[in-house]
């Protein structure tokens, strides 16, 4: 199994030696829909619980979305290279227009950085392709504890 895999694995939850049970991305529905380097897409499908009380996906809903998204673009690892993950240092967003039912896609693209630092755009549309949310990120690259990369080495 390749690591773009088990990091999948990983974003549905599926990844029991990673979380035993649902983690965050898993219980707000999201799925990668493409991931490559400096590029990630992810889909969620709209459910009533994502919604504020107006109706509408809620604003946490839609900066989880631009967090995660983002994050993922700027940390593909190609193949044979150790995996590696990044923590949110700012995340500038801005709610374009609502959404209230459907799919929402998000895609972000990392634009550049350092040894230890990326920087991300970040879009979310919904189904007939509007704009709903925009986000700039910076990100700080995370190692990944030894015994962890240690696990997803044994899973390739």
């Amino acid at each position: 199994m390749a690591v773009r895999e088990i990091v999948l694995k990983h974003l549905s939850g599926a990844a029991d030696w990673i979380a035993p049970v649902q983690n965050f991305s898993s219980l707000v529905g999201m799925s990668m829909e493409e991931w490559r380097k400096d590029f990630a897409r992810i889909r969620l499908d709209i459910r009533p619980e994502h919604a504020n009380g107006f109706g509408y996906v809620h604003g946490g809903v839609l900066l989880t979305l631009l967090d995660t998204v983002s994050g993922f673009s700027g940390i593909h690892a190609e193949e044979g290279a150790d995996p590696v993950g990044c923590f949110t240092v700012a995340l500038n967003t801005k709610f374009i227009s609502p959404a209230h039912s459907g799919t929402l896609i998000a895609q972000s693209h990392a634009q550049g950085g350092g040894k230890s630092i990326f920087f991300t755009y970040a879009e979310i549309r919904d189904e007939a392709g509007k704009l709903v949310a925009t986000g700039d990120g910076t990100f700080r690259y995370r190692r990944l504890p030894p015994e962890l990369v240690e696990m997803i080495k044994t899973q390739l």
